[in-house]
């Protein structure tokens, strides 16, 4: 059980500030319709409290820290809301809004009831949102991968969703290759799977034991 919560919190603290694809509650994946297509930016709804593993002190701690430095709230205020046993989503739409309309953490969390709503109480737009959520985006996987966020935004215009971009990334880190030429060899009728082989990189790398269903053929 102790190991299983201590995974639990490094994918949490990894994905915290966008590290891994956002805080395990903003995955790259999760908002790549944001950036493609006609779908409009959105704020998610949680059902509030969730049930999950009990963190020590520091765990807490080291959470809440992270989470408090990257968006510019009280951090006693975060551990609070953990405490409490918060939804995790509903942190970081808290976090986002509170800065993006420059008022504190627990004032946002505490309007909680629709986040549109709060959104538009706060005077914070889907649009300020959006941007927020895709510069988020774009400095987590061009952190992770070494890459400058006008490489990763030249990707994304040229078609290359965030999972395409996450899995070459992880390819070319691993390989020491250049990312384009790691994307270059995804074609319509192999898998990242295959192109991990190529570069003779472990393709559970790639996703863990998360895989996607297609990970082996899209």
């Amino acid at each position: 059980m102790m190991k299983l919560k201590k995974k639990l919190l490094a994918g949490i603290l990894s994905g915290a500030i966008l590290l891994s694809g956002g805080i395990a509650f903003n995955d790259a994946q999760a908002h790549a319709a944001h950036f493609h297509g006609n779908n409009r930016p959105h704020f998610e709804q949680f059902d509030g409290q969730h049930e999950r593993p009990q963190f020590t002190d520091e765990q807490i701690a080291e959470f809440s820290k992270k989470v408090a430095d990257y968006y510019g709230v009280n951090q006693a205020e975060i551990e609070t809301a953990l405490r409490e046993n918060t939804h995790f989503g509903d942190i970081k739409q808290a976090a986002t809004l509170a800065k993006l309309s420059g008022r504190s953490f627990s004032e946002v969390l505490a309007m909680k009831n629709d986040w549109h709503q709060v959104a538009e109480k706060l005077g914070v737009t889907l649009e300020q949102f959006d941007t927020f959520m895709k510069d988020e985006m774009l400095s987590g996987l061009a952190q992770k991968y070494r890459l400058d966020k006008n490489t990763v935004q030249k990707l994304l215009d040229e078609g290359y969703n965030p999972r395409d971009i996450s899995a070459a990334g992880i390819i070319a880190s691993e390989s020491g290759k250049n990312i384009k030429s790691v994307l270059n060899k995804r074609k319509i009728n192999n898998s990242w799977a295959d192109v991990a082989k190529e570069f003779n990189v472990d393709a559970k790398k790639l996703f863990g034991e998360h895989r996607p269903h297609n990970f082996h053929r899209s």
